[in-house]
């Protein structure tokens, strides 16, 4: 059975006349009427009854017709779906990113893509840099935001910008009103580290030991916000991308540093991607 025999059958079903089926099917009367004999054969059965006036249905040929309609609706919903996934019109869009990247610019381009692409279906993962290249790598999502480097071959990682990181002190410190420090300013202060083996507690650490100074960590988290938590409850500082400045955090107070080292922001996906 193809799927002419269908749309045949369901020309003759619900016009109950061959010479307007055969009409509204741009093909002669005879081969028409040929292919619906295949198909009762084929089914073991009668589906039409010739004999009256109009032509009438036998009641499998109901059952069919109403089947016949089904499966064509549903075929022609593949089609069109198929052509809009393959478009980029819809489907889904998995996308990876650490804290500090859902900020500007990356905001901005979330809402403009859905606004481009209502229906394709976005789905954020917050993820570590490690979860997300075996994300990437797994298909589980399309693309990442984050700070550090994969290097793996299957990967293209682009720059998207370097964020200037900043002391995040408590609004009553000491320092927090002024405009601008120097590492070594932060000698004895209890630091906050996060993000354990990540590129940012490697540069902080590099940035104090570069200063002449050792750290003293009084917290090590894994996450950034936990990190800022912490800084507005009285606990410590710490040293974050200026991306996590730009909404206001009660308690928190965003100082430069000079000179002012930045953070890189990567985009990665997969070098052979097929989703549009």
């Amino acid at each position: 059975m193809e799927l002419r025999h269908l749309r045949y059958f369901l020309a003759v079903a619900e016009e109950l006349n061959f010479s307007r089926a055969a009409e509204r099917l741009h093909i002669a009367q005879p081969p028409l009427s040929q292919q619906i004999r295949q198909l009762e054969d084929e089914l073991g059965l009668q589906l039409l009854e010739r004999g009256s006036r109009p032509l009438r249905l036998t009641e499998a040929g109901s059952f069919f017709r109403t089947e016949a309609r089904q499966i064509l609706a549903k075929l022609d919903d593949a089609v069109v779906g198929t052509r809009r996934i393959g478009r980029g019109q819809t489907g889904w869009l998995g996308v990876s990113y650490v804290t500090s990247a859902m900020s500007t610019p990356i905001q901005p381009a979330l809402r403009r893509f859905h606004a481009e692409h209502p229906n394709v279906a976005v789905l954020l993962f917050e993820m570590l840099a490690a979860e997300q290249e075996a994300a990437l790598l797994d298909r589980r999502v399309h693309v990442g935001f984050l700070r550090s480097t994969f290097d793996h071959e299957q990967l293209v990682e682009e720059l998207l910008y370097d964020d200037p990181v900043l002391v995040a002190v408590p609004s009553d410190h000491r320092l927090a009103q002024q405009v601008a420090m120097r590492i070594a300013e932060l000698a004895g202060e209890p630091i906050v580290l996060y993000g354990t083996r990540s590129i940012e507690s490697g540069l902080v650490l590099s940035m104090f030991h570069s200063g002449g100074i050792e750290p003293e960590v009084a917290f090590q988290v894994q996450h950034a916000e936990t990190a800022l938590g912490l800084v507005a409850a009285g606990m410590g500082l710490t040293l974050a991308p200026a991306s996590f400045s730009h909404a206001p955090r009660t308690g928190v107070q965003f100082v430069p540093l000079e000179p002012a080292p930045c953070l890189p922001m990567r985009i990665v996906y997969r070098l052979h991607e097929r989703s549009p």
